[in-house]
Parts: C-alpha cells; sequence; structure tokens
C-alpha cells in the first residue's frame, strides 16, 4: 500500500508538456470525474477509528475539489473553443480569460496538496489498520465480534480510498498538464 502511495506522489510530480489539448482529453477528464461521483456516492460509512475515517473524508475532501475542476475545465475548454458540449458551434459564448484559466491553474495546484494530504493520511490510515487488524485476531467472543466488524468496514474505507486516490492522481495530474499546455498556448496568442 505504501509503494501505491508514493507512486501517487511521483504521479503528481511529473510536468511533462502535452501537445495541444484535445475534446478527447476533455471527455477522458469528464469520464474521471464521474467516476470520482460515483465512488464519494458509494462511499463506506465511518469505521469507528479516527485515523481510517479520517483518511476517508479526507480522499472526499480531495475528490469533490478534484470533481470541481473538471467541471471548471470542461467549461472552460468548451466556452474557449467556441463550442457547446454537443460540438455545436456558439459564437455569443464569451471565452475565458487568460486570468481565468491561470485561476484555475492555482484551483489545481490546491488540488494537488489534498491529493498529497490524503496519500499522507492513508499511509497513517494503513499503519493503523494493522494495528485494528492484530486486535481483532488477539480478541476473543463478542468483542471479537466486534472489532471483526471493525476490520470489514477499515477494509472498505481503505479499498474506497485507494480506488479514489488512483482515479484522483489520473486526474490531477492530467489537469495540471492540459492548463499548462493551454495557458502557454493562450499566452502565446494563438488558439486552441
Amino acid at each position: 500500500m505504501k509503494k501505491f502511495f508514493i507512486t501517487l506522489v511521483a504521479l503528481l510530480a511529473m510536468t511533462t508538456v502535452q501537445a495541444q489539448v484535445t475534446k478527447d482529453d476533455i471527455k477522458a477528464s469528464e469520464k474521471r470525474a464521474a467516476e470520482l461521483e460515483k465512488l464519494i456516492k458509494d462511499q463506506p460509512k465511518e469505521c469507528g477509528v479516527a485515523e481510517i475515517d479520517n483518511f476517508a473524508k479526507s480522499v472526499g475532501s480531495a475528490a469533490a475539489f478534484a470533481i470541481a475542476n473538471s467541471a471548471t475545465l470542461s467549461d472552460f475548454y468548451y466556452r474557449q473553443i467556441g463550442e457547446t458540449k454537443d460540438g455545436v458551434t456558439d459564437v455569443t459564448i464569451k471565452k475565458p480569460s487568460l486570468d481565468e484559466w491561470k485561476n484555475l491553474g492555482v484551483g489545481v495546484y490546491g488540488e494537488g496538496d489534498n491529493l498529497k494530504k490524503a496519500t499522507e493520511s492513508g499511509e497513517t490510515a494503513t499503519k493503523k489498520f494493522t494495528e485494528v487488524s492484530d486486535n481483532a485476531a488477539k480478541a476473543s467472543g463478542l468483542a471479537k465480534m466486534k472489532e471483526g466488524k471493525k476490520v470489514k468496514a477499515a477494509s472498505s474505507i481503505l479499498k474506497f480510498g485507494k480506488d479514489a486516490l488512483e482515479i484522483l492522481g489520473v486526474e490531477t495530474a492530467a489537469q495540471g498538464k492540459a492548463l499548462k499546455s493551454i495557458i502557454a498556448t493562450l499566452s502565446s496568442g494563438k488558439n486552441l
């Protein structure tokens, strides 16, 4: 699990320049945001272990931030190219300003900070899960049943967090690359 979290943080650190941002890139972002929304909707209930429950909250917060940024990125992109999401040309749409794009970049940077905190929280939750599992194995009678339920609930939260962080890592990196490319293109006076 720790390797997963380290790999996720490394993904965020990559800053390769992407060529032109395409509708397919935006649609992929929208798809990832929809997957995150579904995960958040089906988020497991609290397990009663503070470190693990805090991990779920941290992941949920980071996911909500990513979903909002993804929606804004999509909206800005379609406005910038003068189309609706359905592909209909609309010359009456006001294009976002370069400053608006840059402000979105600041938001995505903040999203990266939230993702980093969620990843760190996941490392703490994983350690605590080991402790909770060990306590369940040592318990007996009714306490064993109670601890077993806690382990099962904690396991669901960790799986939720792992699944969400995988998508979040990809989405945050993709948003950063797209914004870097878009801002560079617009700053040079070119169109998307």
